[in-house]
This record gives structure tokens, C-alpha cells and sequence, in this order.
């Protein structure tokens, strides 16, 4: 029975040897779990104003940082948000058509992500990026003041 247990022990140890290094160059190499395209499941989201019909937000990884594109519909016609940012807390220009000036993302832990939108300098909303362990699913809650109105949203999407 002792020499049973440690060839078990001896085959997890292998294991966990053989797995690290390949999470290790992963994450040095800047593979990201959020990058990717992401669409809404309506029957999972909430919204404080009107649900979009369609959703899909995508981000990609440039020589400039993540380009972060989200294209909505809603009705008849389609908007879609396109901007830049680096994961390092600090603000960078967010999409004209937005209600905030800018954006500033953070990560918090390995499938937490945090963006805080400003307006004038003030920060008018916070978005919490929340991964399921799978990698499957992207959780988004938003929750701000934005052009005078409290807004929430609890978005749920799944990886295309």
C-alpha cells in the first residue's frame, strides 16, 4: 500500500510539473482568456433601460494594446463601439459615441477585469469583466451614472 501511494503521489507531482510551466508561458506570452469574441445571451441579461436585440463584443490583441469592439443592435439599427486600452489602470480614449471621455481597465485576479469610465475626470461607471472558470462564459456588470440617469446592466455572453 505505501509503494501504491506514492506512485500516486509521485504521478501528481509529474503532473503538476509538466502543467505549470505551460500556464507560465501562457501567461508571459500574454494569453489572455478575455481576448476573443464574446455574444450576448439575452435570456440571462438585465438591463435598468432597453435590451439590445443582438450584442457581440470582441477583443483583440494589437502592438498598441486590446482594441475593445462591441456591436449592438437595436431595432432596426446597429451601433458599434471601437476603442484601444492597455490592462494597466490608467485612462485612454474611449469611443466618441460613449458617455464617458474615457476608459481605464484593470485586472484584478486571473478572470476578474475591471474598466472605470470618466466624465470630466470623475468616474461616472464601474464594469466588472468576471470569467467563468471554464473560460466559457463572460459575466459583465455595469453599474454607473451616466448622462444624468443611473444605469445597470447584468450581462451575460458566451465565447463564439
Amino acid at each position: 500500500m505505501v509503494r501504491q501511494v506514492s506512485r500516486i503521489t509521485l504521478a501528481a507531482l509529474i503532473a503538476a510539473t509538466l502543467i505549470t510551466p505551460v500556464r507560465v508561458f501562457a501567461q508571459a506570452n500574454g494569453a489572455d482568456p478575455l481576448i476573443g469574441t464574446w455574444n450576448l445571451d439575452r435570456s440571462q441579461s438585465t438591463y435598468s433601460g432597453a435590451a439590445p436585440e443582438r450584442r457581440t463584443m470582441k477583443f483583440e490583441k494589437t502592438p498598441k494594446g486590446i482594441v475593445h469592439t462591441t456591436e449592438s443592435m437595436q431595432g432596426e439599427v446597429v451601433y458599434k463601439l471601437t476603442y484601444t486600452f492597455q490592462m494597466d489602470g490608467k485612462d485612454y480614449p474611449a469611443d466618441v459615441q460613449m458617455p464617458v471621455s474615457t476608459v481605464a481597465f484593470k485586472k484584478i485576479d486571473g478572470t476578474t477585469y475591471e474598466r472605470s469610465g470618466k466624465y470630466l475626470g470623475m468616474v461616472a461607471e464601474t464594469v466588472t469583466y468576471k470569467l467563468s472558470a471554464d473560460g466559457k462564459t463572460l459575466t459583465v456588470d455595469q453599474m454607473g451614472n451616466l448622462n444624468g440617469a443611473e444605469v445597470t446592466s447584468h450581462q451575460v455572453f458566451t465565447k463564439q
